[in-house]
């Protein structure tokens, strides 16, 4: 249980401390999550810290992703199917029934289909599952965490989602940043792998130099933290020396074809210049994108508005 406390989830900025805020403030209850975010942001990790460290940790913690499941299993996988419904069918338990008294994570929500969350919207309406083959139903006692990197509101509008699911599941929403929202915590995560890898693999433990450092600060990291962690635990496996220089980076993130720091010549800079200097950008670039209304601006950067205005004045920056 430990493994999955607040303790995995590491970052001093603010969207990451406003994450772990959240996650205090709703484990003790047993609210519907909906966890948004990228892919490799670590929304499973946030809702096992949920689960985890709520009444019901030592209960079931059960994970499907619904972007795996054929739509001719949906229903079985779901909700469990009687011995007998076809030839040679067995019975099987359904992942609500599984996540009885715990908690059901439902990974990918965004891409079940519309027949499907019909029926998910059904089983949260009643708390109660019908197998596949049966008539009785099963009362379910069951907290609900759901995850998508989709933007469902506009899935809404398209008619791929159905408002009544996404209102039912969002009684609590939870954002992980992306890595490149938040660059000051890459230092702080980067060490964290190192060690941990140090640890695994028995090996010496390596530090990464003030060059291959900045270059991780510059990336945009599309692959967010799981991208991080296989390249730390790539440099593991192939740096022999005690240092990690920045030729020995991937080549993708040695020469991006995309960086969202500062200049691209960042040499001669410390890391706290070069910190300002992508906060900066950051600023300048949502407040492009927001048409310079600073509500939108501040929320899209996950800063408080007066947080915003200080930055914007620290940074002289004209609007």
């Amino acid at each position: 249980e430990g493994q999955f406390s607040t303790k995995r989830l590491m970052g001093n900025s603010l969207p990451m401390q406003r994450l772990i805020r959240v996650i205090d403030q709703v484990r003790d209850s047993s609210v519907d999550v909906l966890i948004t975010g990228e892919n490799g942001t670590g929304k499973e990790l946030v809702a096992k810290a949920i689960h985890y460290s709520s009444p019901r940790a030592r209960q079931p913690f059960v994970a499907i992703n619904c972007a795996a499941l054929p739509e001719t299993l949906i229903e079985s996988e779901l909700f469990g199917i009687s011995k007998g419904t076809a030839t040679e069918v067995e019975a099987r338990i359904g992942k609500f029934e599984q996540a009885n008294k715990g908690t059901l994570f439902l990974d990918e929500i965004g891409d079940l289909g519309l027949s499907a969350q019909a029926k998910v919207l059904r089983v949260l309406q009643e708390r109660a599952v019908v197998p596949v083959g049966k008539r009785e139903a099963i009362s379910l006692d069951i907290r609900i965490m759901a995850a998508t990197n989709k933007n469902l509101e506009a899935a809404i509008k398209s008619g791929a989602f159905r408002d009544d699911l996404y209102y039912r599941l969002k009684v609590v929403q939870v954002h992980t940043p992306a890595l490149r929202e938040i660059p000051a915590d890459i230092p702080l995560l980067a060490n964290y792998f190192l060690d941990q890898y140090s640890t695994q693999m028995d090996r010496p433990r390596k530090k990464l130099s003030a060059g291959a450092m900045q270059r991780f600060m510059e990336y945009s990291w599309p692959g967010n933290i799981r991208q991080l962690e296989n390249e730390i635990k790539r440099l593991m496996v192939m740096v022999r020396g005690a240092t990690i220089n920045e030729d020995a980076l991937d080549e993708g993130i040695r020469c991006p074809t995309q960086i969202i720091g500062g200049p691209a010549d960042l040499q001669g800079r410390n890391l706290h210049q070069a910190v300002a200097e992508l906060e900066q950008r950051m600023i300048k670039e949502t407040l492009l994108a927001c048409r310079f209304n600073q509500v939108q601006t501040a929320k899209r950067l996950g800063l408080s508005r007066q947080g915003l205005i200080k930055k914007i004045k620290r940074h002289n920056i004209q609007i």
